[in-house]
């Protein structure tokens, strides 16, 4: 991701926040803290049932904070796209793209709490395109193929974009169209990704309505999609308050303690899944089509690690925010596992912690598997960081599997 140069640095402090704060994590002894370190502690379960309380409850808790850490971060990033536009420059330009790549983080670490299916409008959103991809970019806006494509430039077909149109074209039946969510925003900062050492170089001038002609309608699209985007977030927030009977929350406080237990371990087997077979085993099988997520920002590596890290937090029993505050401390799975003579919560450490440390090796560029030079080394370094990722997460969603049963 060159387009950020000398910023990077920041966003990787602010990317590892979660890992820069070892005495948060002293409760399960993930990432030792240094001696003389304050360690706050979770609260003592008193007994395994106890413990079954406090795991589920603080749950609730990481998923309330990282949701409402969703939403605050993607107004941020309204608010950056909307001093793009108002006056678009390439240093404009780049503080928008860092706002699109730091409202990732909380939403990736969200993963863990979405698709449940308890609630109707939960079951609903299982459909959104939210976070859908790929996306086909030229429906949207030109492409290096095609100059003149998609709903930016065809005023004829489309004499108005807005919410409205947005949202007619996702529900679509006959046809899949993805024509909102992050990565249409991505895309509509980014442009195509056309390289394999690069992100996409759209140029800022899209956007000068004195440079280009479709300036206006482009800065249209992107923020209808933005606004759509906070939203939906929105809706998601609500997800997790008290007192409505309907909403995920509600749903989860019907169940009795194992059976919501057994829900949440689904969940996070579901997800480990999903990442090592889906995301990267299926892109690894011979002659496979090669499909990246976060392609235009190139910055796939980063949903994996962050994906990665919603999971750990429940492990861990804690959420950090992105300006490495404590949001969140509890009892966490390996505490809950530490009340269960027949697990080894030591083991569920070690597997954790070689999950996240083979998610923080793995650099990018994920495109890099899409070089027809096997012998390429980045190929093979980087095959070799999601074959090594894709293994842990296989492991550790046996082992859950196997606490599941246990527990119930």
């Amino acid at each position: 991701m060159k387009i950020l140069n000398i910023s990077r640095i920041v966003i990787l402090i602010l990317l590892f926040s979660n890992f820069l704060h070892p005495s948060l994590f002293a409760q399960d002894g993930l990432f030792a803290p240094k001696k003389n370190t304050p360690i706050l502690k979770a609260p003592e379960p008193k007994n395994l049932q106890d413990a079954k309380k406090l795991f589920v409850s603080n749950y609730v808790d990481i998923a309330r904070a990282t949701h409402e850490s969703s939403l605050n971060q993607a107004i941020v990033l309204e608010k950056s796209i909307k001093a793009f536009l108002r006056s678009p420059s390439k240093e404009t330009h780049r503080l928008a793209k860092i706002s699109w790549i730091q409202a990732r983080f909380p939403y990736l670490q969200g993963e863990v709490f979405r698709n449940l299916g308890l609630s109707a409008s939960d079951n609903k959103r299982k459909t959104s395109s939210l976070n859908g991809w790929p996306i086909k970019p030229g429906t949207i806006d030109y492409t290096v193929d095609d100059p003149i494509s998609g709903i930016v430039p065809n005023s004829k077909n489309y004499p108005k974009i807005d919410k409205n149109l947005i949202l007619q074209l996702n529900q679509d039946n006959e046809k899949v169209v993805i024509s909102s969510g992050y990565h249409v925003i991505e895309f509509l900062l980014w442009g195509e990704d056309n390289q394999i050492d690069g992100s996409g170089d759209r140029p800022f001038a899209d956007y000068d309505q004195s440079q280009n002609p479709l300036a206006k309608r482009r800065a249209s699209y992107l923020m209808n999609s933005v606004e759509l985007l906070v939203n939906e977030l929105g809706e998601e927030v609500a997800e997790w308050k008290e007192g409505d009977n309907n909403n995920l929350l509600g749903q989860i406080n019907k169940m009795s303690i194992n059976d919501s237990i057994a829900f949440i371990l689904k969940r996070v087997k579901k997800l480990s899944d999903s990442i090592s077979s889906k995301q990267i085993d299926s892109l690894l099988a011979e002659k496979a089509k090669f499909i990246e997520q976060s392609s235009f920002s190139d910055s796939t590596h980063f949903d994996f690690l962050h994906s990665a890290a919603g999971i750990s937090n429940l492990f861990a029993g804690a959420y950090v925010g992105l300006d490495g505050k404590l949001k969140v401390l509890g009892l966490g799975l390996i505490g809950l596992a530490e009340k269960i003579p027949e697990t080894e919560s030591s083991e569920l450490r070690s597997l954790i912690n070689s999950v996240m440390r083979n998610a923080q090796a793995f650099k990018g560029p994920f495109d890099a598997l899409a070089l027809e030079d096997k012998e390429d080394q980045a190929y093979i370094r980087t095959r070799a960081a999601v074959t090594a990722l894709s293994k842990s997460l296989k492991l550790l969603s046996l082992r859950i599997d196997n606490l599941s049963k246990i527990i119930n």
